[in-house]
């Protein structure tokens, strides 16, 4: 991989921690939010179970970890809107590494454009399975493994939201507005439950990144026109 990929910062040392990353797949050689999420966490010491619903995707990123030589790292192939692959990917990374110490809940997609009159439901009802349902799910199998950790920080997990769901919504976004406010009053909820159990629950709302996807979706005119002059 170049050298411009990464940007020299202290460590944090994760040696002998086991990372779940949900969504760490992305386009060929690009850079999204999950894989820079798996390959940061595998450069602090920390081995990364990459989960992707796209083998190639989620085997991409383990060879950039491997290549860079930071540490164990593998790939698991799994929908986490269903019950059952959570179930596994939870499973697979126990039988693998023996523990799990903290989760990356990545996995989201934009959903239908429209607003209350316009909405597909069929579309809604799916966009919440990803976006919201598979955070819970994934959660459900990894807090009772993490509570198994000895001291009184036994995990570590974040959901990924968006400014969007803290009032910076924009018209026809409905779907995806309601889906990351709603992740922001999970994640709230989580961490009132777990936090006195030694898990912490946080949330991350970026805005727009320059990813594979964001590039995909607009224009450079359109894009540039999104950008903040600071």
């Amino acid at each position: 991989m170049s050298e411009d990929h990464f940007v020299v910062r202290s460590s944090r040392s994760l040696k002998g921690k086991v990372a779940i990353v949900t969504g760490a797949g992305c386009v060929g050689e690009g850079i999204g939010n999950g894989r820079a999420t798996a390959i940061l966490l595998a450069e602090d010491g920390c081995s990364v179970v990459c989960v992707d619903l796209n083998q190639a995707w989620a085997n991409k990123t383990v060879e950039m970890i491997k290549a860079e030589g930071f540490g164990s790292a593998v790939s698991i192939v799994a929908d986490v809107s269903k019950e059952a692959e959570c179930k596994k990917i939870v499973d697979q990374t126990m039988s693998t590494f023996g523990r799990l110490d903290i989760l990356i809940n990545n996995v989201g997609i934009p959903g239908p454009p429209g607003n209350v009159i316009e909405v597909n439901m069929d579309k809604w009802r799916h966009a919440f399975s990803v976006n919201l349902e598979s955070m819970i799910l994934m959660a459900r199998f990894a807090i009772p493994e993490m509570l198994k950790n000895g001291g009184d920080s036994k995990g570590s997990i974040v959901n990924l939201s968006s400014v969007a769901g803290l009032g910076a919504a924009a018209p026809k976004l409905l779907v995806y507005a309601t889906n990351k406010g709603a992740i922001v009053n999970l994640t709230k909820t989580m961490a009132l439950e777990y936090g006195k159990q030694g898990i912490r629950v946080n949330c991350v709302a970026p805005g727009k990144l320059h990813t594979v996807s964001y590039d995909a979706a607009f224009s450079d005119s359109k894009r540039q026109g999104r950008f903040t002059h600071l």
